[in-house]
């Protein structure tokens, strides 16, 4: 019988990320919530929608208030675009909306 596999920290965001693939998103991201340091990959992002970013906007917040971080890795102009048109660098805790990345 072969040993479990461990999730991995890291979750790589596909290139289109869109409502239609949030369920298995979040699902992913469930299964690395309690590890102590998650990356999120956001290199590949050619196309992100709301859906998506509300998803990941949720998760950056319950990790925080448990005192778990969330790293980000990557770029993309399509990530820093959709940050910057939705607000959300400060919810991902990304240090300013232009520059799509971490503080």
């Amino acid at each position: 019988m072969a040993a479990p596999v461990a999730p991995s920290s890291t979750v790589t965001l596909a290139s289109h990320c869109t409502v239609k693939d949030a369920a298995a998103l979040k699902l992913d991201l469930c299964a690395i919530a309690e590890l102590a340091d998650v990356t999120i990959d956001v290199a590949a992002i050619e196309r992100i929608d709301t859906a998506t970013m509300q998803l990941l906007c949720a998760f950056v917040r319950d990790r925080a208030e448990r005192k778990c971080k969330v790293l980000w890795k990557g770029d993309s102009v399509s990530w820093r675009e959709a940050v910057r048109l939705l607000g959300t660098a400060e919810l991902l805790g990304l240090k300013q909306a232009d520059e799509g990345m971490p503080a």
